[in-house]
């Protein structure tokens, strides 16, 4: 049980999926640069929008994989609840992406099982620490409950 609550167990997990990651990271940088992802000929000036696109992602990744990181490896005084839903929030935008659109518009998910599973290796470990991680930045909000349960009558 103590492998549970271990915050190094949660960051390990995120790292673990940021890891398995680079395969589909890989695979937006080959898209850069590939005729294979431009926009149609019809569109001239915006041919090669499409490469812009990417570097965003890539952008985006790299960004929100940093926050997450700098957010589980910061000193326990920057442990808050608040930091916890900032990293949540970064993650369900990172992998949100990967299942949003499937409901509506099936062309939208992966293009095969393996991107498939290669999606479910990257989102469930970090999803996971996540919430392993939760005790850790919700301590000292449960620790100081008895206390603003009390009623302040010294006023």
């Amino acid at each position: 049980m103590k492998l549970l609550t271990n915050l190094w167990t949660a960051r390990l997990l995120v790292i673990v999926g940021f890891l398995a990651g680079w395969n589909s990271i890989g695979a937006t940088i080959g898209h850069v640069g590939s005729e294979a992802f431009l926009l149609v000929p019809e569109a001239p000036l915006a041919q090669t929008h499409s490469w812009h696109h990417f570097f965003r992602e890539l952008g985006g990744d790299f960004g929100a994989m940093a926050a997450i990181l700098l957010i589980l490896f910061a000193a326990p005084r920057y442990r808050t609840p608040v930091t916890w839903w900032v990293m949540l929030i970064l993650m369900l935008g990172f992998y949100a992406p990967f299942w949003a659109g499937v409901p509506f518009m099936p062309e939208l998910g992966a293009p095969n099982l393996s991107a498939e599973v290669n999606h479910l290796s990257m989102a469930i470990p970090p999803l996971l620490g996540a919430f392993l991680a939760r005790r850790h930045f919700f301590a000292a909000e449960r620790a100081a409950a008895p206390a603003a349960a009390v009623p302040d009558t010294a006023e």
